[in-house]
């Protein structure tokens, strides 16, 4: 992603977004920032998550939101909103008639995995799975390709529920998952300190927006 602003003069907020964040609340959120701060304009940068602490560190962004918590003395992290992990399937797959499934019924078919998408728990059962299991995980660049390989028909995918409820028209469906709670978490990240105007107004904005998410 370029920076969506960089033809302009910087007077703003410089978001640094790193990779897995689900969109659907986030476009929620800069939705809501655009409708009450229209003059404020927001720098987007799309940076790996070791890049958005040190950038946050440096000066470099105002704010980032990635799927790590931090436990920095330098950086605040904000808990936001929370997305259950669900499974892909293609139409016509043999377990689609079921509601819910385990981690274990998966396993006979490829399973495509998107590492970006970071959830502790879910990522801790897949790598306790006997060597056998593990060739059937297959670890991918991103959840379009999640798409593409389980709307084909090669095997299933897990993603968040969101991603996959959104891809309906590609000939995905989502089934939940039964053995978790497998959960990705989006985090607010920001320097400790005062922060500025902008920074605060970005942040009460991103609290209600998962509060609204809640209800």
């Amino acid at each position: 992603m370029q920076d969506a602003t960089s033809q302009f003069p910087f007077s703003g907020l410089r978001l640094a977004i790193a990779p897995g964040v689900p969109t659907s609340h986030l476009s929620a959120l800069l939705a809501l920032q655009r409708a009450e701060e229209p003059e404020v304009t927001i720098s987007f940068h799309e940076v790996s998550g070791d890049d958005l602490v040190k950038g946050i560190r440096e000066g470099r962004y105002d704010a980032g939101m990635s799927l790590e918590g931090l436990r920095d003395p330098v950086l605040k992290s904000q808990p936001l909103w929370t997305e259950n992990m669900a499974v892909a399937m293609p139409l016509r797959f043999p377990l689609l008639n079921q509601t819910k499934l385990t981690i274990a019924e998966l396993l006979a078919y490829s399973v495509f995995r998107w590492p970006a998408e970071r959830c502790p728990l879910l990522d801790q059962r897949l790598s306790s799975l006997p060597a056998t299991n593990q060739q059937s995980i297959q670890r991918v660049a991103s959840f379009e390709m999640i798409a593409l390989w389980v709307a084909a028909g090669y095997g299933v995918g897990v993603s968040a529920q969101s991603r996959i409820e959104h891809a309906h028209d590609w000939g995905l469906r989502a089934r939940a998952l039964s053995d978790g709670p497998y959960e990705i978490v989006t985090h607010l990240q920001r320097p400790c300190g005062q922060a500025g105007i902008v920074s605060e107004g970005f942040a009460r904005r991103a609290l209600q927006v998962a509060k609204n998410a809640l209800t």
